[in-house]
């Protein structure tokens, strides 16, 4: 045994948590890990996710703390990390995003 070792029960939920997974790649879900809640986005809004180092690759960026979060979440283990974080926006997210700004 491992410490990782799974009962074959955990090991079936896990593999069906696997096979929904790469569903919702397939279907063009991105995930976000914000401090250890999994976001569910849809990737033609939301195209990447970055922090003050790393840009999040789209047309523009906007801030979780200015945009807020997904409503489509879970909590799941901390990642850690004390900077803030960025959405990538396509152009149909940049649009709908800073047009609703106002």
């Amino acid at each position: 045994m491992d410490i990782f070792d799974l009962t074959p029960d955990q090991q079936k939920a896990f593999n069906r948590l696997k096979k929904a997974y790469k569903d919702c790649e397939k279907e063009g879900v991105l995930f976000i890990n914000n401090y250890g809640e999994l976001q569910a986005v849809n990737k033609k809004i939301i195209c990447g996710y970055g922090d003050s180092i790393m840009q999040a690759i789209g047309v523009s960026e906007v801030s979780i703390l200015e945009a807020g979060t997904s409503p489509n979440s879970l909590k799941i283990t901390n990642e850690w990390t004390d900077d803030e974080h960025y959405y990538g926006l396509t152009k149909l997210g940049n649009k709908l995003y800073f047009e609703n700004e106002s």
